[in-house]
């Protein structure tokens, strides 16, 4: 059997649905943090007979098989990659926990789970997919590829911009930097941060009390 391969890639949401997102589920060119990389058109085929078959591509979590929590229904191929509209099954537990995750931006990435026996080895370790199958494209918390991004969610409320949480969450006391760690690792990752954070804070004021203290010592020889 073909290997399965998974590969992450930028969403956003832009709908009048409450639950359905919009995203670049994969992006040309850009190699991911495996330098792995997707040609311009390599879904071409596998798009034609998605149309044809007039399918539906399962949206999961985690690409778990036991955590479907919604669909991707249409697709759109341009020149910074593949755009598909997904919709979550609010209506589903799980995903309704999810899509208020994704609100929050504690998960805020995408990843596709593919097929493909064209591709090459490239001279940094990478390989270069020239045609892929889709198999599912799941909403995953840690990307492989850095530009796997949720932009917003549309829910009945209305359009939540990313950027303009960023925004808020800075305006309520959050550095850049935890404002980052909170959108790239969740809650955890702020956790991480801080006390890191913490550690070298702790660290700096030993330094400081011993060169206070040798100093001071200088100053009485």
């Amino acid at each position: 059997m073909t290997e399965l391969f998974t590969k992450d890639a930028p969403i956003s949401a832009e709908s009048e649905t409450e639950g359905q997102i919009t995203a670049y589920i994969t992006t040309w060119g850009n190699p991911d943090v495996v330098d792995d990389v997707m040609s311009k058109g390599c879904c071409d085929k596998w798009l034609e007979d998605f149309a044809k078959n007039d399918d539906k591509l399962p949206m999961l979590h985690g690409h778990s098989s036991m955590d479907v929590v919604g669909e991707w229904v249409s697709f759109e191929s341009d020149d910074y990659g593949l755009k598909a509209t997904g919709i979550l099954y609010t209506e589903v537990t799980a995903a309704s926990d999810l899509h208020k995750l994704i609100k929050r931006g504690a998960i805020a990435s995408v990843s596709i789970g593919f097929r493909s026996t064209d591709y090459e080895q490239l001279d940094n370790g990478g390989r270069k997919f020239n045609e892929i199958q889709l198999m599912e494209t799941s909403v995953v918390l840690n990307p492989a590829n850095p530009k796997a991004k949720i932009l917003s969610v549309k829910s009945e409320e209305g359009l939540i911009e990313v950027k303009q949480l960023k925004s808020l969450l800075r305006d309520s006391g959050l550095s850049r930097k935890e404002v980052d760690a909170l959108f790239n690792g969740g809650f955890t990752g702020l956790k991480n941060l801080r006390n890191a954070e913490l550690e070298e804070e702790i660290e700096a004021e030993k330094k400081q009390t011993l060169h206070d203290f040798f100093s001071e010592v200088r100053s009485k020889i």
